[in-house]
């Protein structure tokens, strides 16, 4: 699969693997690179270290890839459908995107409130979101609270931990590494995540700054079925 030079399916198991060998995981579609596992310290959350999250809500696409997470957020408000849906569906831990630009105060409480009740192993908030908020959430809340930043600015970042933020999540376009070294400066052993990027190279510089776990964004549903017609129109 030549979709993006991240992805590829790993080595196919067997029909006795599979059978004989229960424990053992069984290869996706969609296969993180491996540079990840072999490379990141991870985040703890609860019973889980992880080192891998997908950046997306596309019930397919979350089946059919091997992330050890799943960030769930989307350019609309929150909705309570898509959190429990997501969360029962995953299998897997969920962060869920409880407010940014458009959904702050109330409704955030509210959301952040209910997905720790279905079950989010954590919440994220957005860049615009105000730190009077995050207090708030903070105090009715148990789980992790992230926060996407997309600066190193101390005052801005000390103000965000104050409030009650235990994750950054590094989200700077081709500045994110230069941030997350900037941060872990900073900041010496804050968890950082990052986005990862479109290549390995990376994914490597992204681990090598500081961040303990990579979120990446996987090939939309065209370009997956752009790869697939192709061949069967080379094919047949």
């Amino acid at each position: 699969m030549q979709i993006n030079s991240i992805w590829g399916s790993k080595k196919k198991i067997s029909f006795w693997d599979k059978l004989f060998r229960r424990n053992k995981n069984i290869a996706k579609e969609l296969s993180t690179p491996d540079i990840i596992e072999n490379n990141c310290q991870g985040l703890i959350l609860g019973n889980y270290n992880l080192k891998s999250f997908l950046f997306s809500t596309d019930m397919a696409l979350i089946e059919n890839n091997d992330a050890d997470a799943i960030l769930a957020v989307y350019p609309f408000p929150p909705s309570p459908k898509i959190i429990k849906t997501l969360i029962d569906f995953s299998g897997k831990p969920v962060v869920c995107g409880v407010g940014g630009g458009k959904t702050k105060g109330k409704k955030s409480l509210e959301m952040a409130i209910y997905a720790e009740e279905m079950g989010a192993s954590g919440i994220i908030v957005n860049i615009p979101f105000e730190n009077k908020d995050i207090k708030k959430i903070r105090q009715k809340v148990s789980i992790p609270i992230f926060a996407t930043v997309a600066t190193s600015d101390f005052d801005f970042l000390k103000n965000r931990i104050e409030a009650g933020v235990n994750v950054f999540h590094v989200s700077g376009g081709t500045n994110t590494n230069k941030i997350v070294k900037e941060i872990t400066a900073k900041f010496p052993g804050f968890p950082v995540m990052a986005t990862g990027g479109k290549s390995l190279t990376d994914i490597d510089e992204s681990i090598n700054s500081g961040s303990k776990a990579i979120v990446l964004s996987p090939p939309s549903n065209k370009d997956l079925f752009k790869t697939i017609m192709d061949k069967y129109r080379d094919t047949f």
